[in-house]
């Protein structure tokens, strides 16, 4: 809680009038503590940025507004007892998170039967779509494209550019697994043949025989959809010789990393492609100007998470603007209504399922640097 503190006694400073008054209270339930605590830090930073700026605009209702956090750990149980007590001991009004996707599958029925609105801004499921809105979860709202939304923006992509079949390699999990699962659907839907689905098994360390299956088959493209996996998959890609193009989920950081610096400035991973939701190299001057103020006030550059956070936080808050409230069947109301604009362009307008469709961006090295290729989905 030291954090908001700090922010608050500065805010404080320079905007007494309309800070003097109780807050407008918002919940966020991330990871905070263990391994993946710098994932929900991440989080944690795009939402105190976007409070910071609301704050300096006069905050909402005449009122400040301010963030109360709890811990879920990435743990279920703690993350249902993390939750109650934002709602039931803070009386937040609404609730941000919970970034670990089993503990967000966990609260939906929480949130359901307080009534109170849950905005899940990184946890990236379809199934998080499925349930909610029409004949589900009505407190429930998805902002973030889904690993269905993806799939379909990039296979609708590559068949644009003549892509005829496609192999897919994933890592042996439950996010990469249902990405796998997404990819493969939306290619047969697109007439784009799957000529292999590949599962990489926990802790394999040598990718050539799997590289060497891959090349017999002869695909168009190889979709990877990686994590621990990405280091040792791009070692063996250049080992193979092979210059068919890779595109998926990509860490270019970690791909770069395991490379040589011949096979870079030979143009080894020119062809290779990605599609992400966000990414800093994006020009626009509302994305810039993000960055700008993140890096400013952090030292680092923002993570998806990190912009994901930001623009939920101001989602919410524009519901309560033009709610001018901060009930919970108000700004319940005021989210299924919102026209927001995104600063990837297009808005945050709900469907039926409380999910917007907001544009998503192929990316790539280009004359040596990452640069945004294409627009896709919205």
């Amino acid at each position: 809680m030291a954090f908001r503190t700090v922010l608050l006694t500065g805010c404080l400073l320079g905007f007494s009038p309309v800070l003097a008054a109780e807050p407008v209270r918002i919940g966020v339930t991330t990871i905070l503590s263990g391994q993946y605590a710098d994932r929900g830090q991440s989080e944690q930073y795009g939402v105190e940025l976007a409070l910071q700026r609301i704050n300096e605009a006069g905050g909402a209702l005449g009122r400040p507004v301010e963030a109360f956090y709890g811990d879920n750990a990435a743990d279920p149980q703690i993350g249902i007892a993390a939750t109650k007590r934002l709602i039931e001991e803070q009386h937040v009004p609404v609730l941000l998170g919970a970034l670990a996707t089993p503990v967000t599958h966990a609260i939906m029925p929480i949130v359901a039967e307080a009534k109170v609105p849950l905005v899940i801004d990184i946890s990236a499921g379809q199934d998080f779509v499925d349930a909610s809105g029409v004949g589900g979860n009505d407190y429930a709202f998805k902002t973030i494209p889904s690993d269905r939304d993806i799939a379909i923006a990039l296979m609708g992509w590559l068949k644009a550019q003549g892509v005829h079949s496609v192999a897919i390699v994933s890592d042996d999990n439950p996010f990469n697994h249902v990405n796998a699962v997404s990819m493969e659907k939306a290619a047969s839907a697109d007439d784009i043949k799957v000529v292999g689905n590949e599962t990489i098994a926990k802790d394999t360390k040598d990718l050539a025989p799997l590289l060497a299956r891959l090349k017999a088959l002869a695909p168009d493209r190889v979709v990877t959809l990686l994590s621990t996996s990405t280091a040792s998959f791009f070692r063996a890609y250049e080992q193979s010789g092979w210059s068919v193009p890779i595109t998926g989920r990509i860490d270019y950081a970690a791909a770069t990393a395991a490379v040589s610096p011949q096979f870079l400035t030979s143009g080894g991973l020119d062809g290779a492609t990605s599609i992400t939701v966000f990414n800093p190299v994006m020009e626009n001057n509302g994305v810039q100007d993000f960055v700008q103020a993140y890096r400013a006030k952090y030292g680092v550059m923002p993570t998806q998470r990190s912009f994901f956070a930001y623009e939920a936080t101001n989602l919410v808050v524009d519901a309560i603007r033009r709610a001018n409230s901060d009930k919970p069947e108000d700004i319940e109301r005021a989210l299924k209504t919102t026209k927001m604009p995104s600063l990837l362009g297009g808005t945050y307008a709900m469907d039926d399922h409380n999910h917007p469709h907001t544009p998503m961006q192929i990316v790539g090295v280009r004359d040596g640097k990452m640069s945004v290729i294409a627009q896709v989905g919205g």
